[in-house]
């Protein structure tokens, strides 16, 4: 699906954010600098990279998790339709039933939901997703389409499958809405019982990749595209710039099938849901030399190459993903165990038309202020920052009222302009 847009995330009362904070890349259309760095569609503008940055626990791994706990959540409410401890026992599903964790500093949220918000552009048709959960139980789930006007497809005021109102598209699910139980999310499910609006917003936001490069290596992506022999000859390439030794890779690609429950519901269609293991195995053949003669020998690659390298190819997939095909990708801390130069270059690959020719969308964190030297807009960048309470907050550095002529946006940043920098850690000792 590459018609697809992130327009904003926001979450209220999760982890480090206490208040509501929110994030979106449609553009200041104020702002008429570096157009080249942005998109069209829907009669809206939208940047192609996003970047947030901050100091060390300032809450930028906490917002690439509000996105990987809507998809958490999305992902554990078909499960809820069945009960099979067998199934729900794989490794893959732990912590899938855990409760959703408040701002814990402050006594009084507490016992306050938790609200989750994310808005995306599917086909020039926009989509605005939330849903309120205290713990476990769902409280209030609300989805509206906007073409042309605003309409509300799913409208739930109470754990309640019998306070789910649902309308359009969404209006087949009426005679299955009792499948949904209180810790279900109702989209997921209709999803699962095969409508097709609900299926499609559902894959889009699941289809939204995050990756952390805090990891020694990335988890395999599970499309065994992503290792056809043509992208392996581009991964190939790549490497060689960081290992020139390196002759061939190879990759074996392997899918096994762990556990088949059908969901016994009435209606159901013999539905059924399949959980399987994806392992993937990295063969190096390299360059060994003996009196100015080559020859060929196999290597570990993970256990020899360098961690950069190491990162460095395992995060390809993903970027080559979303770049050939559009779509949206998350990087926490993209330039960790990466060359500054280098995580430059994985920014211009998704500004630039040509390596980036449906408009994928890169939103990544990070501690490096010089990843925005050079052309970029004020829109692109947010900083987070946290209070003496252990409050997070998000800001936009366009909120900023400096004329952009006067201002240098690493230097200000360096400076620590806009409070997004540490206190001095060691300041006492010196």
């Amino acid at each position: 699906m590459n018609n697809i847009v992130l327009k904003s995330l926001a979450v209220e009362n999760y982890a480090s954010f206490a208040d509501r904070i929110m994030f979106t890349t449609e553009i200041d259309s104020s702002k008429k600098e570096y157009l080249e760095n942005t998109f069209e569609i829907a009669d809206s503008r939208f940047n192609k990279v996003s970047i947030l940055y901050g100091a060390n626990g300032s809450g930028k791994t906490f917002f690439c998790k509000i996105l990987r706990e809507v998809k958490r959540l999305l992902d554990w409410s078909p499960l809820m339709a069945m009960n099979n401890s067998q199934l729900l026992s794989l490794p893959q599903f732990k912590g899938m039933d855990a409760s959703v964790t408040p701002f814990v500093f402050d006594n009084k949220y507490r016992n306050k939901p938790t609200k989750f918000e994310i808005e995306i552009v599917i086909d020039k048709t926009t989509y605005h997703y939330e849903f309120n959960i205290l713990g476990k139980k769902i409280e209030s789930e609300l989805l509206t389409k906007k073409y042309r006007r605003t309409e509300k497809l799913i409208e739930r005021t109470s754990s309640s499958f019998k306070d789910i109102i649902l309308r359009s598209e969404l209006k087949d699910f009426e005679n299955k809405k009792q499948a949904v139980k209180e810790e279900a999310l109702c989209l997921p499910i209709a999803a699962l019982l095969n409508n097709k609006l609900a299926s499609k917003i559902v894959d889009a936001i699941q289809g939204i990749q995050i990756v952390s490069m805090t990891a020694a290596r990335l988890k395999p992506t599970k499309s065994k595209e992503s290792f056809s022999d043509e992208r392996l000859e581009k991964y190939l390439d790549i490497i060689q710039k960081a290992d020139p030794t390196i002759r061939d890779i190879k990759v074996s690609f392997e899918e096994e099938e762990l556990a088949r429950q059908k969901i016994e519901i009435d209606d159901f269609e013999n539905r059924e849901i399949i959980a399987t293991k994806t392992t993937v195995g990295v063969d190096t053949a390299h360059a060994v030399y003996e009196n100015g003669e080559e020859t060929s020998t196999p290597i570990s690659f993970f256990a020899e190459e360098s961690l950069g390298t190491v990162k460095l190819f395992t995060a390809l997939p993903y970027l080559f993903d979303v770049l050939e095909s559009g779509g949206i990708l998350f990087i926490d801390e993209i330039e960790n165990g990466l060359h500054l130069l280098l995580a430059k270059e994985i920014i211009k690959l998704f500004i630039n038309e040509e390596t980036n020719p449906h408009h994928a969308q890169l939103i990544c964190t990070s501690h490096q202020p010089l990843l925005v030297s050079g052309n970029f807009r004020r829109d692109q960048v947010w900083v987070t920052s946290k209070d003496n309470y252990g409050k997070s907050t998000l800001h936009r550095l366009n909120e900023c009222k400096t004329s952009r002529a006067k201002v240098n946006l690493v230097n200000r940043l360096l400076e620590g302009a806009f409070g997004c920098n540490p206190d001095m850690f060691f300041e006492s000792y010196i």
